[in-house]
């Protein structure tokens, strides 16, 4: 506190007991006559309080008041008014007074009204009041909180009761685009109306805040699984009209745990197939050794035969295991599509002659450029597994002694895709085993498959944003039906890979 407290025509019967204020060895008083006048330049610079008693001459007091207020804006002045003039201490708050205090009264009551002037000058010292410096710190916190919603490393948006986006973050924007005003499940779903249900809308609705998984579509087709948190934003009057929305994207953890899970599947499958593999290899290997102990050419040529089946079978498991197992990323390029036709019937084609099959290839092309975008080796296996599938179906149709079986290896090309079938006369599936192919691990050939093959190539041919069919009947046979789109998606042309207008 400051040296002085002023007391301005101070009346000794307006508070009898004075000498009691706690503040009294700093109370500077001036008494002064009702025509005499001053100059406010006498009170003291350092003093922080004013307590200016009105008399019946009020017309002067205010004004005096006024003068003070002018001249030393930060001090607190205390208007002292008898208690019959109330209006005359509501007009000295209009002069510039701070507060008023109705006389005669205790030095208690003093003490109150100096303490409450103190904890103003406080307020005042600690505390912008000015209109600039509210709009100063108001913009100071706006580039905080928007720096913060700009650098929090997940999608965050917020939406409205409507389902628009309102706002959203640098991450959501640099992945999805600017979308303000948009619906949200437009944007992030692909879709043309609102989800069943929405964890946004409950939050609107009910104030509380939402938790769930679910599944988003960025802007070029991929698939992200994110974790979505959803917290409720209020207006001035406490009612919520929108709700802040986070989404952790989870994708790559889900594909570990699920490839993982799929490993722990994988070796407890496959242990006994290649129990198998290697009991036949043994079996093989004793027929060619006997057969050469005993002379016998047939039994060696019978062993070695058995042997070169089983080392085929091995390789074939090791390469889906090692394709099944390894993260890659497709690596784009421009392919002639009879050229890759050709290519791929030559890796099929000894197999499918060596027991009598016949392999029919043709080629048709609907404009002159037959390029197509595409990840040959990936798109080449896929291929080359649904065509072993054949002839391995053709293999096992041993019923079927007076049929010719042949494997039709068709690819058409058109501005838009290229359309691959392959179509088998071997053994055919049935339903339940139809609806299961592409599941992984399941086989229909027991020890001699892998289960692998079949999801390996739905897994490529959905990659290169393509569709697969099957039609089957038993007995009758198997046809694949596949598109792939001829342009590479919007990512590898953003990577800067060449690309040939379809």
């Amino acid at each position: 506190m400051k040296p002085y407290i002023h007391i301005i025509n101070y009346w000794e019967t307006g508070i009898p007991d004075i000498r009691t204020s706690k503040f009294f060895d700093k109370l500077n008083f001036i008494s002064m006559t009702r025509d005499s006048d001053y100059d406010v330049s006498t009170l003291a610079q350092e003093s922080d309080i004013a307590v200016v008693c009105i008399d019946d001459h009020k017309e002067g007091c205010l004004k005096k008041i006024a003068r003070i207020a002018k001249n030393m804006v930060k001090m607190e002045i205390i208007a002292a008014v008898d208690a019959d003039e109330t209006n005359t201490g509501i007009q000295a708050l209009q002069s510039g007074a701070s507060d008023f205090m109705i006389l005669p009264a205790k030095a208690s009551t003093l003490d109150i009204y100096i303490n409450r002037a103190l904890e103003r000058i406080y307020l005042h010292s600690h505390i912008c009041f000015n209109e600039n410096c509210y709009k100063s710190r108001f913009a100071h916190s706006q580039r905080n909180y928007q720096q913060l919603f700009n650098e929090v490393p997940c999608f965050v948006f917020v939406q409205d009761g409507e389902y628009n986006i309102t706002d959203a973050n640098r991450k959501f924007e640099e992945y999805f685009g600017h979308h303000i005003g948009e619906y949200c499940f437009g944007i992030l779903k692909n879709r043309d109306e609102p989800c069943r249900e929405c964890p946004v809308r409950k939050t609107i609705k009910d104030g509380t805040n939402q938790s769930s998984e679910m599944e988003i579509i960025s802007s070029d087709g991929e698939k992200h699984v994110v974790l979505c948190y959803t917290a409720p934003i209020r207006d001035a009057s406490g009612e919520v009209t929108q709700a802040l929305v986070v989404l952790m994207d989870i994708t790559e953890a889900r594909f570990l745990e699920d490839h993982l899970t799929s490993l722990g599947f994988m070796i407890g499958s496959i242990s006994h197939g290649i129990k198998g593999l290697l009991t036949n290899l043994d079996g093989g290997l004793y027929l060619m050794e006997t057969g050469l102990n005993a002379n016998r050419l047939e039994k060696v040529k019978e062993g070695f035969d058995m042997t070169q089946d089983m080392t085929s079978r091995i390789k074939k498991l090791v390469l889906d295991i090692l394709y099944y197992t390894k993260t890659r990323t497709l690596e784009w390029e421009p392919v002639s599509c009879s050229e890759f036709v050709n290519e791929t019937f030559g890796l099929v084609a000894m197999k499918a002659h060596a027991n009598g099959i016949v392999l029919d290839t043709k080629f048709e092309s609907l404009v002159d450029d037959d390029t197509f975008d595409i990840d040959q080796d990936s798109l080449q296996t896929a291929l080359v597994n649904i065509l072993e599938n054949g002839i391995e179906a053709c293999i096992d149709d041993k019923d079927s002694k007076d049929k010719d079986h042949t494997i039709i290896f068709q690819a058409r090309v058109d501005k838009e895709k290229v359309l691959f079938k392959i179509q088998d006369n071997g053994l055919g599936m049935d339903k339940a085993t139809l609806k299961n192919i592409f599941t992984i691990f399941f086989s229909s050939k027991g020890n001699k498959g892998t289960g692998l093959g079949l999801f390996i190539a739905n897994k490529v041919i959905t990659q290169h944003r393509g569709g697969i069919k099957v039609v089957s009947t038993k007995n009758r046979g198997t046809k694949f039906i596949i598109k792939i789109p001829r342009s590479a998606p919007i990512h590898a042309r953003h990577r800067g890979l060449p690309v040939v207008p379809a």
